[in-house]
């Protein structure tokens, strides 16, 4: 069976996230810019750490593997794909990557194990990991790594750290408690979207790489319009024009038309509507879901018409809500009336008999006075 790509006169599949350095677009400044960072902070930073964010699809994983698969000599490399493992987790999978046994003790020995291979390097070679999604990491993590980097030779920094994140990283590294670590960071930088010309681009080189012409398989109009509708952002392009050209191949052309492309952008729309980004996270910290329903319209005029009805049902009994209220009043205050009494009566049946005793007591005593004063 012809595969799609082959339909359209290509070597392989265009669209897919290859982090091969043969494939990275680097048309743009922004993407220039970035490459260049991650390499020097590879290579070269001397605070020990370099910091590259961006909007999520932008292609910060995929320009920190085509670093890293140029194998640097003096560069030993590990990636942490998943920094929610924690700090003791991170550290033991950047030792597994490394080819040192995992030590059997505490955080201690496996401290002690970094430590001696950084002992073991040449001068001018370093340990560098990579950490994705680095804002998973805490804020008490993030610290651990501000420490573990002072690890190796003190005259030269062997270990080093790249963080790869969405801008809400940025934020909390501007936090008091975050400024030690923010001073720290060397080499940074922001990977924007792509505008229209850099997209397009974008486009023409995935298809020229495996030797398509990227005028005949996709007009400039329609291309224009799947690139419009992506915002810019590298991994949107990739699923627009990957799912555009196999509508095109299902129908048997030869090229994308216009209808395949609005056929792709309209799936895309669909998909991205059925779950949003709000469901997929989940709620954040103080967030409410019933406050987030009041939105739609139909809850909210359901909550009105349930609330009218409330007020008419009351206002119409309001006579017989009113005489209900009193009554239920009255009753209480019998109730107290009745406890009240009952406990006075209480109170004089038990001290009845010392009344009783005091004031026998006080009668006779003036008549004894009165026989011992006769004669």
């Amino acid at each position: 069976m012809t595969a799609y790509y082959e339909h359209f006169g290509l070597s392989g599949p265009p669209f897919r996230f290859d982090a091969s350095p043969n494939t990275i677009f680097t048309g743009d400044r922004a993407h220039r810019e970035a490459l260049a960072a991650l390499e020097w902070g590879l290579r070269h930073e001397p605070s020990g750490f370099t910091l590259l964010v961006g909007e999520p699809g932008t292609g910060k994983t995929t320009l920190a593997c085509s670093i890293l698969l140029r194998n640097y000599q003096q560069v030993r490399s590990a990636y942490v794909a998943n920094p929610r493992v924690g700090f003791d987790g991170a550290l033991r999978e950047i030792l597994r990557q490394l080819g040192i046994a995992r030590p059997a003790g505490y955080r201690a020995a496996a401290i002690e194990a970094l430590n001696t291979l950084l002992r073991t390097l040449s001068p001018g070679e370093r340990v560098v990991a990579v950490f994705d999604e680095a804002q998973g990491l805490s804020d008490g993590d993030l610290e651990e790594l501000r420490l573990l980097s002072s690890c190796g030779r003190v005259d030269e920094r062997q270990l080093h750290f790249v963080l790869l994140g969405v801008p809400e990283l940025l934020g909390r590294l501007k936090q008091p408690g975050m400024r030690q670590l923010s001073d720290r960071i060397g080499a940074r930088s922001i990977l924007r979207p792509l505008d229209r010309q850099d997209s397009l681009a974008y486009v023409a080189h995935r298809l020229r790489i495996l030797g398509g012409d990227p005028a005949q398989i996709f007009p400039r109009r329609t291309l224009a319009c799947l690139v419009d509708h992506s915002g810019g952002i590298p991994r949107r392009i990739n699923v627009l024009c990957h799912n555009a050209m196999l509508m095109a191949f299902a129908s048997g052309a030869r090229r994308v038309g216009m209808d395949q492309a609005q056929a792709a952008i309209g799936e895309y729309l669909a998909l991205a509507k059925a779950t949003p980004t709000a469901e997929l996270r989940g709620p954040s910290r103080g967030e409410r879901p019933w406050l987030m329903r009041l939105g739609r319209p139909a809850t909210v005029f359901a909550m009105l018409w349930v609330t009218a009805m409330g007020a008419v049902y009351c206002w119409s009994f309001r006579e017989a809500t009113a005489r209900w209220i009193t009554a239920q009043v009255n009753f209480v205050i019998q109730e107290f009336d009745q406890q009240a009494k009952a406990g006075e009566t209480d109170r004089l049946d038990k001290a009845g008999p010392q009344l009783a005793h005091r004031d026998s007591h006080r009668f006779k005593t003036p008549s004894a006075r009165h026989r011992r004063s006769s004669p």
